[in-house]
């Protein structure tokens, strides 16, 4: 996620802007804009960006297309969302001030963020992937022409932990406060639901004025919550498993979700792991509380609902997509999972106007 709030240019069709608590401005902006506009907005927040071009392309026609919106909600918790289409190739390199990035691409495949003097950070679509910058860094990450994403994140610095320097503790937000430690620090979390209905209950936007203030606030805090949660429970199976053993389940789950229609068998597997499979299940149900087989039909049904409830994919060609043969096999496991059957959850999660 750019932690550029504030977009300004002349090929700009609309902006609103309102005032947080906090006194910030909040811009919505929308339209088309280039790279120039993005540097000229960031200086605005004290962020340095200087523009790598291809050698093809120009730094002040208009690179990207959509809407991008960033509010600081209280003193070092900030939001961060955009909707963008990239009409042309480029590339932008960003200086990053001491800080902690919670992100998620929500739509799109994106690149993978290089930062001088450390591996390249990788942030797989649908998966929140938290960033540390222990010091200021320099950063870049590139872009294709017709490219699209939709993205979500909020961005934590130092002083958000200061105000709670008196309550934080080792089963707290002390976890993700480590991030901040010098160095860069990343981890990318395990698919969850939950971060992904907080992101996108966010980008609704289903109420104005001073109500849209405290859902913003109130949503960005719980995905703050549970992301700091979620890094407590890796913290404690590792010293529940071992180091070893977590990243090895960690890499069979990649597997599986990157193969999740025609999974790899647990002879596969273990042997790709270099581990039995007695160890590999035993390992994987202590770190994930599932077998792998019921890791598998969890995902499968899971991605059959985002087919299903928001790309409008009828129910017998989501089961088919997501591995079911037979439709009624698919809505009996959806309602034993989900509690009630595909048709019912489209339904209920139809967006009402406020």
């Amino acid at each position: 996620m750019s932690r550029v709030g504030t977009v300004r240019g002349r090929s700009m069709r609309h902006e609103s802007t309102s005032r947080s608590e906090a006194g910030f401005l909040i811009p919505s902006i929308s339209g088309d804009f280039s790279v120039s506009d993005l540097v000229r907005a960031a200086a605005e927040r004290a962020v340095k960006i200087s523009h790598v071009a291809r050698p093809d392309s120009r730094v002040d026609t208009p690179a990207m297309s959509g809407t991008v919106f960033g509010e600081e909600l209280q003193p070092g918790l900030l939001l961060t969302a955009y909707d963008l289409v990239y009409t042309a190739d480029s590339q932008i390199e960003v200086e990053v001030d001491r800080s902690i990035s919670c992100a998620i691409m929500l739509e799109g495949e994106t690149a993978a963020l290089e930062v001088m003097g450390y591996p390249p950070v990788v942030s797989p679509p649908r998966r929140v992937i938290v960033v540390g910058y222990g010091e200021r860094l320099s950063c870049s990450r590139p872009w294709r022409a017709m490219q699209h994403n939709r993205a979500f994140g909020v961005t934590l610095r130092p002083c958000f932990f200061d105000r709670f320097a008196d309550l934080v503790d080792d089963g707290g937000l002390d976890v993700l406060r480590s991030y901040l430690d010098p160095g860069l620090h990343s981890s990318l979390l395990p698919p969850s639901r939950k971060l992904i209905d907080l992101a996108e209950n966010t980008l609704r936007q289903p109420y104005s004025g001073a109500l849209g203030a405290i859902h913003r606030e109130a949503q960005a805090l719980g995905f703050i919550l549970e992301t700091a949660s979620m890094l407590q429970e890796e913290q404690r199976l590792v010293a529940r498993i071992g180091r070893r053993h977590y990243d090895r389940v960690v890499h069979a789950r990649t597997m599986l979700d990157h193969n999740l229609v025609d999974p790899p068998k647990l002879l596969e597997l273990a042997r790709e792991l270099g581990i039995n499979v007695t160890t590999l299940q035993a390992n994987f149900k202590a770190a994930f509380g599932t077998t792998v087989f019921g890791y598998v039909r969890a995902r499968r049904l899971e991605m059959g609902r985002i087919l299903i409830v928001e790309h409008g994919v009828g129910i017998a060609e989501a089961g088919y997509r997501v591995g079911f043969t037979n439709p009624a096999a698919f809505t009996a496991a959806y309602r034993r999972h989900f509690g009630l059957p595909p048709s019912l959850d489209r339904k209920n999660t139809q967006i009402v106007p406020h």
